[in-house]
């Protein structure tokens, strides 16, 4: 699931039951083209620190 404002889109998705992701990213015309799944493939690096996990 993804949403967006004027300036970050933000992609949500839950690896299994605990953990739920959530990647901001700086919109821009490459990511505005990005489906959901490119930009988690892109952005949701969680080594690159945009990656928030909340877990119950």
């Amino acid at each position: 699931m993804s949403r967006a404002t004027a300036t970050h889109r933000v992609v949500e998705y839950w690896t299994d039951r605990n953990t739920h992701v959530i990647i901001p990213v700086q919109r821009n015309e490459e990511v505005d083209r990005m489906s959901d799944a490119q930009v988690i493939a892109a952005y949701g690096d969680p080594e690159d620190g945009a990656v928030v996990r909340i877990a119950p």
